[in-house]
């Protein structure tokens, strides 16, 4: 099945704005907000929609602010991503629900983990992002992303080559850009494209989608993520669950450990021969069981 490239439903904001989330999955599960990585969009829920459907899962996959077909949002922070899931969730009439990030879309789980504690059944960062701040946790990163991020916090302006190159590739053709993107990738990565053309498609689809409106989306992204968040990882006293690859390069394991070590209660789950896409479908099973696991209320 051919990832579904279409406008999502949008949820008008009190501001003005739209925000697009798809909804996958089974419709009346249990309700799980799924954030996009860096670049991303909500077609990413794609990668799992079939399996949150036999786990009796409804998945709900916002599009953040300049990125798909939400509206941008030039002034935005990380912690502003919390009042646009307070009225999606307004809107979609849900008193509780999860939440999982995927890659740098772990720092909008958290902040919601943060500020919506009373609201969340579960907190899971899926090769979650770590502060971008604290260097120790940087050593082992890919040197393209350390060059992106370290130019992102002097200004978000410097980044605009590297996102021109990456929107332009992804427009003319989403698969062939992947495929010659993943050299980049770790054995795991790139074993799972080679193995499975649909998923790669669909990730590839989901990257292009992403730059549909340009790249002041990405720009703003990059800047939010590689500078301090507004809220302090150690003030979050619900459980989150942390899964962690061993290959990971984008996120590599001293983040996923810092970050489950700093928070009140964070679940280390690790992965020793998964990367930062493999992860994401290879281990599904496990982290929605543990979501739909995950007692009311904490």
């Amino acid at each position: 099945m051919r990832a579904d490239t279409s406008p999502p439903p949008s949820t008008p904001r009190r501001d003005g704005r739209t925000l697009a989330s798809g909804r996958s999955g089974r419709p009346d599960g249990k309700p799980l907000l799924l954030f996009h990585g860096f670049p991303g969009c909500h077609v990413q829920a794609s990668l799992i929609d079939e399996q949150a459907a036999r786990a009796g899962i409804a998945l709900i996959a916002p599009d953040r602010p300049g990125f798909g077909y939400s509206s941008p949002a030039p002034q935005r922070t990380v912690l502003s991503w919390v009042d646009d899931v307070r009225q999606l969730t307004q809107a979609l009439q849900l008193s509780r629900f999860g939440v999982l990030g995927i890659s740098c879309g772990g720092a909008y789980a958290l902040a919601c983990a943060h500020e919506l504690a009373d609201r969340l059944d579960y907190v899971g960062l899926l090769a979650g992002m770590g502060p971008m701040d604290v260097p120790a946790i940087r050593s082992q990163q890919h040197p393209a992303l350390k060059v992106l991020f370290g130019l992102a916090r002097i200004s978000p302006r410097l980044v605009t080559p590297m996102l021109r190159m990456d929107q332009r590739m992804f427009a003319k053709d989403p698969l062939a850009a992947l495929r010659r993107l993943s050299s980049m990738m770790t054995p795991p990565d790139r074993a799972f494209l080679a193995a499975n053309d649909e998923m790669a498609g669909r990730f590839a689809q989901s990257l292009a989608v992403a730059y549909r409106e340009g790249i002041d989306g990405a720009m703003s992204e990059a800047a939010l993520i590689a500078r301090a968040r507004g809220f302090e990882l150690s003030a979050i006293d619900v459980p989150v669950h942390v899964y962690q690859g061993g290959f990971d390069r984008n996120v590599p394991p001293r983040m996923g450990e810092y970050i489950a070590a700093t928070v009140g209660r964070g679940i280390y789950r690790y992965f020793p021969d998964e990367g930062h896409l493999s992860i994401v479908c290879n281990r599904a099973p496990e982290y929605l069981a543990d979501f739909i696991a995950a007692p009311a209320g904490n």
